[in-house]
C-alpha cells in the first residue's frame, strides 16, 4: 500500500468541497461544510482546506480553522477531523499531517483536532499500542465542544420502525401530540422566523440553563448558508399563531443534524417537542439521510442539571437513540516551546480576551 500524504486542496477541490466531505470515511458532516466555513468567517477565522490522498486517490479531506496568535504563530483547529473512524486510520493521518507541516512550513505552532473515532470497547488499548498516537508531540484533552458526546439516531427506516426504536416514554409522547392534533410545519427562512428561534433558544430549559449560545451573526449566517444551499430548514409548531417549539435542522451527505432548537414551556403542550424531532427525522430521511445527530448530551457522571447544563436536554435526546462518545481532543505540538506555553497559559488568557471583545463563547 502506498503512503498516505497530505496536501493543500486544489481550487477545483475547494469548489467541489461538500461532495468531498460527503465522501469522507466518517461520512458527511456540516462542521466541515462550505456553509459552516462561511459562518465561521463571521468569527474571524481563516479557512484552510487539506486533502489526504494515496497517490491520486483522495482518502479524506479536512477543514482547518486558522487563527493568527500575536507573537506566537498560527493556531489550527480541525473540527471533526481527521474525518476517519478507526484508530489505525487516525494514526496514519497523523503521520501524513506531521510530514505536511514539516514540508509546507505554514507557520503553525499548534494543531487541535477532534477526530470522529468512537470511544468503543478496546479503543483505549489500541491507542496506547499505536506509536504515532503516543509520540511526545501529541497530547490528549477532553473534547472542546459538548458534541463530543451525542445521540445518533439511525433513520433509514419506515415511519413505524423509526417510532418503535424510541424508548417507551418518547413513543408515548409522540403519540400523545399526534392525538392532540399538534401540527409540525416548516417555517419560511425569514428574519421573523430567525427572531422566533433566537427567542425560543434563550427560553430553553425555562431560560434558567447556561446554554453557551454563539453570537447571533454566526448562528444566522449558518442558517442562511444552509438554506441557500438547500441543506437546512426551520421546523416547529405554533399555538394560536405563536411558535411554541422550533428547530433548525440540516444535512450534509447522508448525515442529518439537529443544529439548534428551543421551546416556550408556557406555550408548548405535552409531546410537542418529541413530535417535532420525529418529523425532523422523517423529513431528513426523505432527503436521503440515514442518521440524525442530536448534537450533545451530558457526560455519564452527570446526574442532574446542577452537575451539567446539558443534562436535562440530554435525557430528552436519549429517549430517541443511543449515546455515542468519541475519543476527544488531541493537541499536536508542532513547535513545542510555543505550544507548551500556549497550553499552560496562552490558550486560557487569549480565550478570555476573545470572549470579552467578541461575545463569543470560545475561539474554537
Amino acid at each position: 500500500m502506498t503512503t498516505l500524504t497530505a496536501r493543500w486542496a486544489s481550487e477545483a477541490e475547494v469548489s467541489d468541497w461538500d461532495a468531498l466531505v460527503a465522501a469522507n470515511p466518517a461520512g458527511g458532516d456540516f462542521r466541515l461544510s462550505t456553509a459552516f466555513v462561511a459562518a465561521k468567517r463571521e468569527l474571524g477565522v481563516t479557512p484552510r482546506h487539506i486533502v489526504f490522498a494515496r497517490e491520486n486517490t483522495v482518502e479524506s479531506v479536512a477543514l482547518v480553522l486558522e487563527r493568527s496568535i500575536p507573537a506566537t504563530g498560527r493556531l489550527w483547529y480541525i473540527p471533526r477531523g481527521p474525518a476517519v473512524t478507526s484508530v489505525a486510520a487516525f494514526a496514519e493521518h497523523m503521520d501524513a499531517l506531521r510530514a505536511f507541516l514539516r514540508a509546507a512550513r505554514p507557520g503553525v505552532f499548534h494543531v487541535l483536532m477532534e477526530p470522529p473515532v468512537r470511544d468503543s470497547e478496546g479503543v483505549e488499548v489500541e491507542i496506547a499500542a499505536t506509536a504515532p498516537l503516543t509520540a511526545p508531540d501529541l497530547a490528549r484533552r477532553p473534547g472542546v465542544h459538548s458534541n463530543n458526546r451525542t445521540v445518533i439516531v439511525p433513520i433509514d427506516k419506515t415511519d413505524d420502525e423509526l417510532l418503535m426504536a424510541f424508548n417507551k416514554k418518547t413513543r408515548n409522547m409522540v403519540r400523545r401530540a399526534m392525538k392532540d392534533g399538534v401540527e409540525i410545519k416548516r417555517f419560511e427562512p425569514t428574519e421573523e422566523t430567525s427572531g422566533h428561534l433566537h427567542r425560543l433558544m434563550a427560553m430553553a430549559g425555562g431560560g434558567k440553563v447556561d446554554l453557551e449560545l454563539r453570537p447571533k451573526r454566526y448562528v444566522e449566517a449558518l442558517w442562511r448558508e444552509n438554506v441557500a444551499r438547500g441543506e437546512g430548514f426551520f421546523l416547529g409548531a405554533e399555538v394560536n399563531g405563536t411558535p411554541a417549539v422550533m428547530s433548525f435542522v440540516s444535512h450534509t451527505g447522508t448525515s442529518g443534524y439537529y443544529e439548534h432548537g428551543g421551546s416556550d414551556r408556557e406555550l408548548q403542550s405535552p409531546g410537542m417537542a418529541n413530535l417535532m424531532q420525529y418529523e425532523a427525522m422523517r423529513l431528513l430521511r426523505d432527503e436521503g439521510c440515514t442518521t440524525y445527530d442530536m448534537l450533545g448530551v451530558a457526560p455519564t457522571w452527570a446526574k442532574s442539571g446542577e452537575d451539567h447544563p446539558a443534562y436535562t436536554f440530554g435525557q430528552f435526546k436519549l429517549g430517541f437513540g443511543p449515546r455515542v462518545e468519541y475519543i476527544g481532543g488531541w493537541d499536536l505540538q508542532v513547535r513545542q516551546p510555543q505550544s507548551k506555553l500556549w497550553l499552560k497559559i496562552g490558550e486560557r488568557g487569549y480565550n478570555k480576551l476573545y470572549q470579552r471583545f467578541t461575545g463569543d463563547i470560545s475561539i474554537y
